[in-house]
């Protein structure tokens, strides 16, 4: 039996309810997981369940709001607004619209702002973890972003449009339902894909990332977002290798530090300190991907990334079979890419160009497969 309204189900969110507000949706105050998407063909739309997620029910007055001929409006990122104790929704349509409800079924439109394109989404974080100084962040598939005020009616930015990931394939980020978390953290998942062609893989439709913890620091005198690895990656780990004080050089390419390791999904990172030295890169390959930086031009994987103030650079990346995702600079630097590495080949290199380079420290960590 078909359980949801619409042609076909495109992105939204998912909520936690009860009480007066899940009475007037699922008829019980019991608690219950909302979904609000959106029905091409229809509009934004409910699905709803009480019995976590095992079964699911159409809501009889879909769709709610948002009607649609074909697939615009779309996407709605729907969270709760505690100061004026009211729903928020945020829509992809003409820039980002934003609207307000009371019970998730009747919306009144608030605001519009010329932002975004598709898979909006927006929360509140400190700056430089002083929660007496919150910023809200509204950003959109691309990891385009602004960072500014949010009064319950209108985002108001502070500053020009930056974007939080630079490698090719990072698309329709989403942020967990915060109250759902106990640590309340911003937690985010995007897809590894940038509508490029994938590999080739089949049958499912590219891959996710992995979970990051978003954060809001100052950098070069401007408000930026921070993606890391969520911490229990180390729940997953199969064993740890370390390595401290070394000297890499060009020799290394054949006969190095890291020539009996044997890895197709692992967790390293390495920091380097770049004070004295006359290398003109450092490489690490990686089966048959080459991932470098350029000390002089200072490139990482051909992205702009300046060594910390003390000249240190410290690089984290996360490998897998089909994806590399790479972090630097207390995580404002933040590359994803899908990528085909040699499924046979478990090889990891790490070798300079031009001159030696001095490895501060290097731990790798492979992982185990979570299926």
């Amino acid at each position: 039996e078909r359980n949801v309204s619409g042609a076909q189900v495109y992105s939204g969110s998912g909520v936690v309810i009860s009480g007066e507000t899940a009475e007037k949706i699922t008829g019980s105050t019991k608690e219950a997981m909302v979904m609000i998407y959106t029905g091409t063909k229809a509009g934004t739309c409910i699905a709803w369940s009480n019995d976590g997620g095992t079964t699911w029910h159409d809501y009889s007055g879909n769709p709610v709001a948002n009607r649609t001929k074909g697939a615009d409006p779309r996407d709605p990122c729907v969270f709760f607004h505690e100061p004026t104790n009211k729903w928020i929704l945020a829509l992809y349509e003409n820039g980002t619209t934003l609207y307000g409800s009371d019970d998730l079924v009747e919306w009144k439109q608030l605001s519009n702002i010329d932002f975004g394109f598709e898979c909006p989404d927006m929360f509140e974080l400190p700056l430089d973890g002083n929660t007496d100084n919150k910023k809200w962040v509204l950003h959109d598939a691309n990891g385009s972003y602004l960072v500014g005020q949010f009064d319950g009616v209108r985002f108001t930015p502070e500053q020009e449009t930056l974007v939080m990931d630079v490698g090719p394939d990072f698309y329709a980020g989403q942020t967990f339902f915060r109250p759902n978390l106990p640590s309340g953290d911003v937690i985010q998942i995007a897809w590894n894909d940038h509508w490029n062609g994938g590999i080739g893989e089949s049958p499912w439709e590219r891959n996710a990332t992995f979970p990051v913890k978003i954060g809001l620091v100052t950098h070069e005198r401007k408000m930026k977002v921070t993606r890391t690895p969520i911490q229990a990656i180390k729940t997953i780990y199969q064993d740890t290798t370390t390595w401290t004080n070394k000297t890499i050089t060009p020799q290394d390419e054949k006969d190095g530090l890291l020539k009996d390791v044997r890895a197709e999904a692992f967790d390293l990172t390495a920091t380097f300190d770049l004070s004295d030295t006359n290398a003109g890169q450092i490489v690490f390959q990686i089966a048959n991907k080459e991932i470098v930086y350029d000390i002089e031009k200072q490139l990482l994987l051909g992205k702009p990334l300046k060594p910390d103030d003390d000249n240190k650079l410290t690089v984290r990346m996360l490998i897998d079979w089909s994806s590399l995702e790479v972090f630097s600079a207390g995580g404002v630097f933040s590359y994803s890419e899908q990528f085909a590495f040699t499924p046979d080949d478990e090889s990891v290199h790490l070798f300079t160009r031009g001159g030696k380079v001095a490895l501060e420290k290097l731990q790798l960590n492979r992982v185990k497969s979570t299926w």
